[in-house]
């Protein structure tokens, strides 16, 4: 399947840096287990209870095994981003019968917010994969399932938890966990599932110092400001919808989705960049109707394409980079590309210039647009 691609991509960027680590002993690993009991969101009505059981679905159970790799504070990168965190991740979601049990795999960085004392800090923790498994919609068997449209979808997990230091190999987490699933509009239906739960686990280190270790101090870098530009390209494939005039419908088959970033930023530190971006897309699927005798009108490039100009945030941590906008189309701001666009990327940094660019595009906060996979290039900085 076309979206297994990414996870495999995903992988083997995240290969890179790890292999590159000259000597082992200035890597500390982290293995993780974890348990979020959750309750799911009624987005829909197939959730509060449309189904053949009339059974409302509150309850998912995950179980996660985790590895990472950070570095130790006085060895770059770990002493710019004390205590980060990266790694890859499998994990079990247990729904049910209407649902079925995903399996994730993912990638994840997390790192600490704030430091309470020398063995409490207050952390967050980002997951990004695919979830496979998925009892899907179907029109014999599962029709009242618009929520999950696909076997495969995206899986996306933000968390927050309090990290306890029980001993030079062992750290107890609890926090909070919120957990996002979605086919980005590569077959619909594609409702979404949404759920939130509680984060507890226990985490096991190999070579991280013990406590006794003086606190070494955050590396300091004056010269990190300035200009860079990022410019990428991405594609990606959608189900597509057609209008009449009066009602909307699904279109058959699949239909490409191309554009272009040219993103200049500056860099206030080592972890915010703030800047703007010229956005292109060309939608093979937008601005398609009916005409008289009831066949899909296919219409001129100048309907399918548009040009629009974001703000964009970055947030800069080892080997990841994740990148929000917000904007308008300047032109070909009508029909499907009218409204305030938002744009959520993860920037896998394979070397010193080039990356991965796994994105997202929804329409006016709430209606999900595409995917948005490609590469890119930095121009500039230091």
């Amino acid at each position: 399947m076309k979206l297994s691609l990414l996870v495999i991509s995903m992988f083997a960027a995240m290969a890179l840096p790890a292999s590159s680590q000259e000597d082992s002993t200035k890597t500390i690993h982290r293995i993780a287990l974890d348990a979020v009991p959750s309750t799911i969101f009624h987005t829909n009505e197939f959730l509060r209870g449309g189904n053949d059981e009339a059974r409302t679905m509150n309850h998912d159970m995950t179980f996660t095994l985790k590895y990472a790799f950070m570095n130790k504070e006085e060895v770059r990168p770990g002493s710019i981003y004390q205590g980060a965190y990266q790694g890859v991740g499998l994990a079990r979601h247990e729904f049910n019968q209407w649902l079925a049990n995903p399996i994730s795999v993912y990638l994840f960085q997390g790192a600490p917010i704030v430091n309470l004392s020398r063995r409490v800090s207050l952390n967050y923790e980002w997951n990004l994969g695919m979830a496979f498994g998925w009892n899907a919609y179907d029109e014999l068997n599962n029709p009242e399932n618009k929520v999950i449209g696909s076997k495969a979808t995206a899986y996306i997990d933000v968390d927050l938890y309090m990290k306890w230091m029980l001993s030079k190999y062992l750290d107890l987490n609890a926090g909070i966990s919120l957990t996002h699933f979605s086919n980005g509009n590569t077959t619909y239906p594609n409702m979404g599932l949404n759920t939130g739960g509680i984060r507890l686990g226990l985490a096991y280190y190999i070579n991280r110092q013990p406590l006794a270790v003086p606190k070494v101090e955050r590396e300091k870098l004056p010269d990190s400001r300035g200009l860079y530009t990022d410019v990428v390209l991405y594609g990606a494939w959608k189900q597509g919808i057609a209008h009449d005039g009066v009602s909307s419908y699904l279109l058959d088959g699949k239909y490409a989705v191309m554009g272009f970033n040219i993103n200049p930023m500056y860099r206030l530190n080592p972890w915010l960049s703030l800047g703007a971006s010229l956005d292109g897309v060309y939608d093979r699927s937008a601005s398609r109707e009916n005409d008289s005798w009831g066949e899909v009108v296919n219409h001129k490039f100048s309907t399918q394409a548009g040009l629009g100009l974001s703000a964009r945030g970055e947030f800069a941590m080892p080997y990841f980079s994740i990148n929000f906008g917000v904007g308008t189309y300047l032109f070909g701001n009508r029909n499907d590309f009218r409204g305030v666009y938002e744009v959520l990327a993860l920037k896998i940094h394979v070397s010193r210039r080039a990356m991965l660019h796994i994105g997202y595009s929804l329409v006016d906060f709430k209606t999900p647009n595409n995917l948005m996979l490609g590469l890119g290039w930095r121009f500039g900085g230091k």
